[in-house]
């Protein structure tokens, strides 16, 4: 049978007291949090053109503190029912936020009460997971930075969400176009304008000499960004919310996967003043995406001359752990593949049959959420699982409720994460511990390659 709304709550029943951790008391008081998603209207380009049409949150981001456990009461003010996904964090089944499975839908004018347990600091952020191809394209995201317990040494935290959009002739979300074959066949939904901070001109104000926490979070439907930190160092801090045993400095540039954040450090140059940009490569074209303004400013010990200190680690399981299951994962399907059939729920078709269903990917040869698990765990079992990428494709996939270890091309080690990009042709492999029982979904985060089959889900019980 497939799985029902009614099994997933069963067994998210076994999850209670996500607020609880072990060995880790919780301090201060509950922090209640009034949260609205809804319509908004932002003037993005000369007065004669209309304003722009998005759904949003109405704060621009949240702050937390490590350890002090947060309650989102959410009321849904748009027009057709949502549900909300706390990407990264390792939350209660129940509040994962996907539709149909771990809650029903917000309905409009409805509220819904997210529990939020803070234990990992962090860079994460809350997403559409109803009609995400959709809702998500229009805007509703929201970047989440839980604070470290002691603050890290640095002059300035700021965030830098970058996203693209499809706009048509009037200078509106392209709607017409949701649900476009080419689109799901391909590399998923791209679009015609870039901002940061939902702004298409963002300028990040800073001063010569200062040390600053860039935060970078992809919040694109599909695509990947290029991301050129041009006469800069960067030097890599965490991924995905999860430190690094040690900060790694990079090349001057960033290739960042849809669902992916990296915490950047980044000291700017003390002989800096004016404006300096940060740059994307597509195709090889070279856009500016957002500037620095540099103010100049004496410090009397310039960024470059303080050492640059690894966070505190965040309570993950060890990274030494016994595999109980290993797993294959192939990856099959889209445009100049070669899927000739699959299994769709729960019947064989063939691939003009899957087109029909617009289902166009497969996980080990079936489209869409399966009938049984990928895998079955219990709580503190490792599980491994390589994953295969037979597509002309790149992929982002995000596992739920969990992170896992895998290798980190721009680092070059093996790192926690919680989304992991993969070329076309690619093989990766991802190692993590069971650690709450319920079911989770697999998929891949280019949106359109989840809808139109890749996705699938794993099994924790006691």
């Amino acid at each position: 049978m497939p799985i029902t709304r009614r099994e997933f709550l069963s067994y998210s029943a076994l999850g209670i007291g996500a607020l609880a951790i072990p060995g880790k008391a919780y301090s201060g008081k509950l922090k209640s949090i009034q949260l609205t998603v809804k319509p908004a209207q932002h003037q993005w380009f000369k007065q004669e053109v209309e304003p722009i049409s998005l759904w949003e949150f109405s704060e621009t981001s949240l702050r937390l503190k490590q350890y002090q456990p947060a309650e989102i009461v959410l009321l849904n003010q748009l027009p057709e029912p949502t549900s909300i996904h706390w990407h990264g964090m390792r939350v209660d089944n129940t509040i994962d936020g996907v539709s149909g499975l771990t809650q029903d839908p917000i309905e409009p004018k409805q509220t819904f009460v997210y529990q939020l347990p803070t234990q990992d600091a962090g860079t994460y952020w809350a997403h559409a997971h109803h009609k995400t191809f959709e809702q998500l394209a229009k805007g509703v995201y929201l970047p989440i930075v839980v604070e470290e317990q002691v603050p890290y040494p640095i002059d300035q935290d700021l965030l830098f969400v970058i996203d693209d959009w499809r706009l048509n002739r009037e200078g509106q979300i392209d709607a017409a176009s949701f649900g476009a074959m080419r689109d799901w066949s391909h590399g998923g939904r791209m679009g015609n304008v870039m901002t940061v901070n939902r702004k298409p001109n963002e300028t990040l104000s800073v001063n010569a000499g200062d040390r600053v926490r860039l935060r970078v979070l992809n919040a694109a439907n599909a695509k990947i960004f290029n991301l050129q930190f041009t006469g800069l160092q960067i030097t890599v801090l965490a991924k995905d919310g999860q430190p690094l045993e040690q900060p790694v400095a990079v090349q001057k540039s960033l290739a960042i996967g849809p669902a992916e954040r990296y915490d950047l450090i980044i000291d700017i140059p003390q002989n800096w003043s004016g404006i300096y940009a940060i740059e994307a490569v597509d195709r090889r074209q070279t856009f500016t995406v957002a500037k620095w303004q540099v103010t100049s400013k004496t410090n009397t010990l310039p960024a470059t001359l303080r050492p640059i200190k690894a966070l505190p680690q965040n309570p993950l399981p060890s990274k030494q752990f016994t595999v109980h299951h290993k797993i294959a994962l192939d990856m099959s399907g889209g445009a100049m593949g070669n899927l000739q059939a699959a299994i769709y729920k729960g019947n064989k078709l063939e691939v003009n049959e899957l087109i029909q269903q617009q289902q166009v990917w497969t996980f080990n040869g079936v489209a869409n959420l399966p009938e049984l698990p990928l895998l079955k765990a219990k709580v503190g079992e490792g599980v491994a699982i390589t994953i295969e990428n037979n597509t002309r494709w790149p992929h982002a996939m995000h596992l739920h409720g969990h992170h896992f270890i895998a290798n980190n091309p721009i680092v070059g080690n093996e790192l926690w994460q919680d989304t992991l990009l993969m070329a076309g042709g690619e093989t990766s492999s991802i190692r993590f511990k069971a650690e709450r029982p319920s079911k989770w979904l697999l998929h891949c985060h280019m949106i359109e390659h989840q809808i139109s089959g890749m996705v699938t889900w794993i099994e924790v019980s006691t």
